[in-house]
């Protein structure tokens, strides 16, 4: 078995540890070897955090993921392992077991890999899950990636400096990617799934622009869009912005009926987290 370090990039604006991430957390727990958790907003002790956790870092809002993953990766010191994942609070899951997705051979091609590939301004892994092979994490190309992490402020600049470019530095060293779903193979939302998503007939007219817009671009979000072919792909997760936000208009009934018909994913988790934030956007 892969000896594994999951280092977890946490953010919530209220400071707190939501179950939705104690819930991941202790699903990763029995196939990583440590787990260190690294929070930009950490305020409220929480006890299930603690037990679960191996290394609780605290730090400055700034640089975003990948200055978290980055001070992560300095608190293992000399430790090693054969793969290092990197995730964070953005998603809801795993919502099947871990296990699956590490036992798959996307997830053993000795480089980097991850939940999805993106065309979305340019083809691209995004950042939500990622995880290095241990060799390409200390080759002269990994160890650069790293070491040009810098703490910037804006969100845009740090997609455009790291998540839009590691794809094709690593491939451009010779390291394989790979991903459960690449959207440049299904970069079409299938007619089925399209007439599915109309919420009434006739839809409302601002909500279904939005949403045939979305269709006919090539390079929209697919954890957004595909939600549901990224799951059928083997994506055990389902984006907080999709349910939170949903910027192009999904039925988001149909994704609680698909998590709760297909797997054991606890949606309360999902339904009580979108209430909380909803009462804080009222009350600000």
């Amino acid at each position: 078995m892969a000896k594994r370090c999951l280092i977890y990039a946490h953010w919530d604006r209220d400071g707190v540890v939501d179950p939705h991430v104690i819930y991941a957390l202790r699903q990763y727990r029995p196939a990583v070897d440590r787990i260190v958790f690294v929070s930009t907003n950490y305020q409220v002790p929480c006890r299930e955090l603690e037990a679960v956790a191996d290394d609780i870092i605290r730090r400055a809002n700034e640089g975003y993921d990948f200055q978290s993953w980055r001070d992560g990766l300095a608190a293992l010191g000399s430790s090693t392992f054969d793969e290092v994942v990197f995730a964070n609070s953005s998603v809801y899951g795993p919502v099947w077991p871990i296990d699956r997705v590490f036992a798959s051979p996307i997830a053993r091609n000795g480089g980097l890999w991850g939940m999805s590939i993106s065309c979305e301004q340019t083809v691209h892994l995004q950042s939500y899950f990622m995880a290095m092979a241990w060799p390409l994490l200390m080759s002269e190309a990994g160890k650069k990636l790293w070491q040009n992490i810098r703490p910037f402020r804006d969100k845009a600049r740090v997609i455009e400096e790291y998540e839009l470019t590691w794809m094709s530095h690593c491939l451009a060293a010779g390291a394989p990617v790979s991903a459960f779903f690449d959207a440049r193979h299904h970069h079409r939302v299938p007619f089925s799934e399209r007439l599915a998503n109309i919420v009434r007939w006739p839809p409302k007219l601002k909500e279904s622009r939005n949403y045939r817009r979305a269709v006919r671009c090539a390079n929209s979000n697919p954890t957004h869009l595909q939600w549901k072919q990224l799951l059928e792909s083997g994506v055990p997760f389902v984006k907080v912005e999709l349910i939170t936000l949903n910027p192009y208009s999904i039925r988001l009934s149909r994704v609680f009926d698909w998590l709760e018909k297909h797997t054991e994913y606890p949606t309360d988790l999902i339904r009580r987290h979108r209430a909380r934030l909803q009462r804080d956007a009222m009350a600000a």
